[in-house]
């Protein structure tokens, strides 16, 4: 038996360590010690510690030869992983073909390497490869097949986007994002936490609220103009006017980023941006990514209307209404988050066969 006598002092610090320290092995140390340094016996304490005799006797053994830092240090040995000499040829092969499931990686890992791993073993080691589950996003196939196309974007996004946006960020121009959005009446799906599988009550017939919009990063607001009919070039001169009276005053020039929809490039279109001193420029075709409000007509999706049922046509296009109402208000923390002037060009080398 080892006999260990400890001073007042000593014991402090062992209580306050076997209370307050982060790592349960540690605190379960120190209570072993400071027991037996209140004198019960090693019996006793491996039954209140539940811990076995040997162990009492080995915590002991190390307080009294190395003192509180030699009781609390760590010597587990950390073995090298069994898959660690396989690391560079399994990041390659998800490189090429990144798995869907855990499942599909633990077989791909097997059939590479012999070697079957558990979920969580399977999990960890695709962290350690510097792996997460990601959702996937698109991008227009033909954009990424044509290299003239990827050229063209990136021209455009270094000659004409960045340099104006920098003129507004500095307050010399204003800025919009353009499309139009057709939000059907319908069961958007999204999930939830629940306890039990939701059903969302899908409306009958197919209506539909158009929206129209013109999207300023700076004031992190929407011009917009809408309506459950059709979108056309009388629906965007109309546009075009209300943008003008918003900024009226302001004497800044105005630039309008927009795609190549039909309703958006004809001459009653050029006519009416012409008069009223508005800059239009036309994205290359296939370039969502490099039009900032695709990014807004996801945030209002997935805040107004995924899982999520609206009895009446009319409340569906009040909660849309809404959501664009307050984005300068309620949703600006979200906004200046989401709508970052930062955008994603692309590679052949980005593009996903699996």
């Amino acid at each position: 038996m080892i006999d260990l006598k400890l001073t007042e002092e000593q014991l402090d610090e062992l209580h306050k360590e076997a209370s307050g320290n982060p790592c349960p092995r540690a605190r379960k140390r120190c209570w072993v010690v400071y027991l037996k340094g209140k004198g019960y016996a090693h019996r006793e304490i491996a039954d209140v510690v539940r811990v076995d005799e040997d162990t009492v006797t080995e915590y002991v053994r190390k307080y009294r030869d190395g003192g509180l830092p030699g009781l609390l240090a760590e010597h587990y040995r950390k073995g090298e992983g069994q898959l660690d000499a396989h690391a560079e040829r399994l990041k390659k092969v998800f490189e090429n073909r990144p798995p869907h499931t855990l499942n599909q990686a633990i077989e791909g890992i097997e059939r590479e390497t012999g070697v079957r791993l558990k979920h969580s073993a399977c999990r960890a080691f695709l962290r350690k490869l510097g792996m997460k589950c990601r959702r996937c996003g698109w991008v227009p196939g033909k954009a990424l097949d044509d290299e003239k196309q990827l050229q063209a974007q990136q021209e455009f996004h270094d000659n004409k986007l960045q340099p104006r946006l920098e003129e507004a960020k500095q307050g010399r121009r204003t800025m919009l994002f353009v499309d139009a959005a057709h939000f059907v009446m319908g069961a958007f799906l999204g999930m939830r936490w629940c306890f039990v599988r939701q059903w969302l009550p899908s409306s009958c017939g197919r209506k539909r609220y158009n929206v129209l919009a013109a999207y300023d990063p700076i004031r992190q607001e929407a011009v917009t103009l809408t309506n459950d009919t059709v979108v056309n070039q009388v629906t965007f001169c109309a546009l075009l006017d209300k943008i003008a009276r918003c900024y009226a005053g302001t004497g800044l020039s105005i630039t309008l980023i927009l795609d190549n929809a039909r309703d958006q490039k004809c001459q009653s279109v050029f006519d009416k941006a012409t008069a009223l001193g508005i800059e239009l420029f036309y994205l290359p075709a296939y370039s969502p990514n490099l039009n900032l409000i695709e990014r807004l007509w996801r945030f209002v999706k997935k805040q107004v209307l995924y899982s999520t049922h609206y009895d009446t046509f009319a409340t569906f296009k009040e909660s849309i209404d809404a959501c664009l109402r307050d984005l300068g208000t309620r949703f600006k923390s979200k906004m200046q988050t989401l709508m970052t002037m930062n955008f994603q060009l692309f590679s052949k080398t980005e593009n996903c066969t699996a």
